[in-house]
């Protein structure tokens, strides 16, 4: 597909040609996920769909929230009528690995204003920290980075926002037809088999091999944990 084409009319205010190929580059890079990315934001849109919510209300969550495993945590505590403070908790707990995420990446962005970190931080998901670290290892020193005019920036802006676009498409799609789609057709587990094609050609090499296996068998092991929290523990696992 060529990106370049397709995205030549977007506004760029201002980008130097380098910082467009970075971004277009970030943009491709995550369309390869996007099947799984687009069936889990439908999934989690039908569950919004189906819930006490008004659609108003489920296009507004998808939109700021932007965060699938915390909204379908809050789903069923706002059914049952719980204290706004209790469902602001619950969501941080289930997020807590995005925590994770900002300490693997602090480093990489530390340059930017506060307000750029706070927007990628935002628009940064599960998949864009994965092709990020996976591409992106090692810190830049000033120098590498002033000579490559902030490459790696707008290659996550790439990612960020081809995520976040996959995803709210989804998730739309999902609320708008949850009254359409019967909850027989089980669309939960044809959304874990994407996520699975799409993991299994990323496990490339020994280490990420071991990590998964790692990771695998500490979120079953803490599986009775409350809040999901089996998810940050079987992370920090595989980090280390």
């Amino acid at each position: 597909m060529d990106y370049a084409r397709l995205t030549a009319k977007l506004p760029y205010f201002g980008w130097s040609q380098q910082q467009q190929s970075a971004w277009r580059g970030g943009l491709k890079t995550m369309s390869r996920s996007a099947l799984a990315i687009f069936s889990w934001a439908v999934v989690t849109g039908l569950a919004m769909g189906k819930s006490s919510l008004s659609t108003e209300q489920a296009l507004a969550m998808s939109l700021f929230v932007f965060a699938g495993s915390a909204q379908l945590a809050a789903l069923p505590l706002i059914g049952a009528g719980f204290s706004v403070f209790t469902i602001l908790i619950t969501a941080l707990i289930v997020n807590l690995r995005f925590v994770i995420f900002s300490i693997g990446v602090q480093a990489h962005f530390s340059h930017l204003p506060a307000w750029r970190r706070a927007t990628l931080g935002y628009f940064t998901a599960d998949f864009g920290y994965l092709m990020y670290t996976s591409r992106f290892g090692e810190v830049q020193t000033e120098a590498e980075r002033k000579n490559d005019s902030y490459y790696r920036t707008y290659f996550m802006y790439g990612l960020a926002t081809g995520n976040w676009g996959i995803w709210q498409a989804g998730s739309i799609l999902g609320i708008l037809g949850a009254s359409q789609i019967p909850d027989e057709w089980g669309l939960e587990f044809a959304g874990t088999l994407a996520l699975i094609a799409v993991i299994v050609p990323m496990l490339d090499h020994r280490a990420a091999r071991w990590a998964a296996v790692v990771a695998a068998m500490v979120a079953i092991l803490t599986y009775s944990l409350p809040l999901k929290l089996n998810l940050t523990a079987a992370i920090l696992a595989a980090i280390v």
